[in-house]
């Protein structure tokens, strides 16, 4: 395992910042009733919490065990397999203050702690009470090493859903080192399948490498005969990969790149030029991978250009980390068509209004006063959701919940969210399979009902296994 001389020290100096920016939400929970719920592990006992509402399943599944951490590596190889009884503490990191990043990650938080709650009142660990705390690091990674050492001297068991690529590598080795789990990073770097330098750390969501390939997948479905394409994206590692991934299955697809444009990840300023670029070579696709408030300001010029150019309508692909409800209803009428991609139900989708898992979930949130975030809530719902999941299988392990069979869990696990769509499972096998989520539904917005219609089917082909 990779090591620093002083982890909590060093973690501080890891990666670079990302930016963001959208509309507020309301994070404040109240109590409030449930449905009937059952959650199932493969293997052990079934918990069935019963309050007059709908039914809904959720199931471990564990793969076949194979791989096992070695907690020998450990500072303190005791405390790693120490039993966990009575309530087992969830830590995270994520902006709470600080501006627009606050305002944007408002639902996640919100959806995060409502599982949290739910998950109590449901009994779904037993007697064993689950509880979190989310500390502020403004999405600022040098913040967040205090933010997470903080958590680690008040005893938190394990980490989940840490928001950030450079956020959680700022932490990746302090965690590693210490053999805490550091689960589901609320991000799709690829650095997070490093099973063998950093085993206590993975990731939820599908790797960006994984989502450029599903792109270019949907794209030789949309045009057979081929296409050229106009590349723009941030120019950092979190725009150089996704860039890096098109690029090589290209050709595959008969896909041809015809510009390729950059913005500067702390440049506020719209891309007018890198638009205009774009436009004088009249491509058939304008794949963006653009980061955070600069997602609304390419939409924008790009609806500029395409005013100015008649007849230029390009089909625009962009970025799942731009797919908020909040960012793409800043943007407004500019996002109208575009293409995107997601793994989670469109809950306020008129087509899943009667989905018994939808409904339940819709029922509980406004339950807790928070109806209003309840789209982009989802992502902290689920992500906090797989947590317990984790839990609950490790809890049900011959070694009984210790922070070491947590993370044996989370490596041997496979699992399908409540909110997830039809055909996508959740699994992670050793590492063989890293990563937990490698399939994507190609998705396009539509603005006058602020929903996504599904286009043609999910893309499983990039599955690990």
């Amino acid at each position: 395992m990779k090591r620093g001389a002083s982890a909590r020290l060093l973690a501080a100096l890891a990666a670079g910042s990302l930016l963001v920016a959208a509309c507020s939400g309301d994070d404040e929970s109240t109590d409030g009733t449930t449905a009937e719920t059952t959650a199932e592990t493969s293997g052990g006992e079934t918990t069935v919490a019963d309050t007059g509402g709908e039914t809904t399943v959720a199931e471990t599944t564990p793969v076949a065990e194979g791989w096992a951490v070695d907690t020998e590596a450990c500072i303190d190889p005791d405390a790693a397999n120490a039993p966990i009884e009575g309530e087992i503490k969830i830590g995270s990191a994520m902006p709470l203050t600080g501006g627009v990043a606050a305002a944007a990650f408002a639902p996640v938080k919100g959806g995060f702690e409502a599982y949290i709650n739910y998950a109590n009142e449901n009994g779904l660990l037993g007697d064993m009470t689950v509880s979190a705390t989310i500390e502020d690091d403004q999405y600022n990674k040098d913040l967040t090493p205090g933010a997470v050492s903080k958590q680690i001297d008040a005893g938190v068991h394990l980490f989940s859903g840490i928001i950030g690529s450079p956020n959680n590598a700022a932490v990746r080795d302090t965690l590693n080192e210490e053999c805490i789990p550091q689960l589901n990073a609320l991000t799709g770097s690829p650095a997070w399948g490093e099973v063998e330098d950093y085993p206590w750390t993975t990731g939820i969501l599908v790797p960006y490498t994984v989502e450029s390939k599903v792109y270019a997948a949907q794209l030789a479905e949309l045009y057979p005969e081929g296409a050229t394409v106009a590349l723009f994206y941030v120019n950092n590692e979190f725009g150089q990969v996704y860039a890096d991934a098109f690029k090589e299955l290209a050709g595959d697809y008969n896909l041809e790149i015809v510009d390729e444009q950059t913005i500067e990840a702390t440049d506020a300023a719209p891309p007018t030029s890198q638009i205009t670029s774009i436009a004088a070579k009249a491509p058939d696709v304008v794949m963006a991978v653009p980061l955070g408030a600069g997602c609304i300001g390419f939409l924008t010029e790009l609806a500029a250009a395409k005013a100015q150019n008649a007849g230029w309508a390009p089909a625009t692909f962009i970025t799942n980390t731009c797919a908020s409800s909040l960012i793409l209803g800043a943007a407004g009428a500019a996002a109208d068509g575009l293409y995107t991609s997601g793994n989670l139900k469109d809950v306020v989708a008129p087509s899943n209004a009667e989905d018994p898992a939808v409904k339940e979930y819709l029922a509980y949130m406004e339950s807790q006063g928070l109806a209003d975030i309840a789209a982009t809530a989802a992502a902290g719902w689920t992500t906090a959701e797989v947590t317990v999941a984790i839990i609950k299988q490790a809890m049900e392990s011959p070694e009984g919940l210790t922070r070491a069979s947590i993370i044996n869990a989370a490596r041997n696990f496979e699992y399908t969210p409540m909110l997830a769509r039809d055909g996508v499972v959740d699994k992670m096998n050793g590492a063989e399979d890293a990563f937990l989520a490698e399939s994507l539904q190609v998705l396009q917005y539509d603005f006058e009902t602020a929903t996504f219609t599904d286009i043609g089917e999910l893309i499983t082909e990039f599955e690990t296994s």
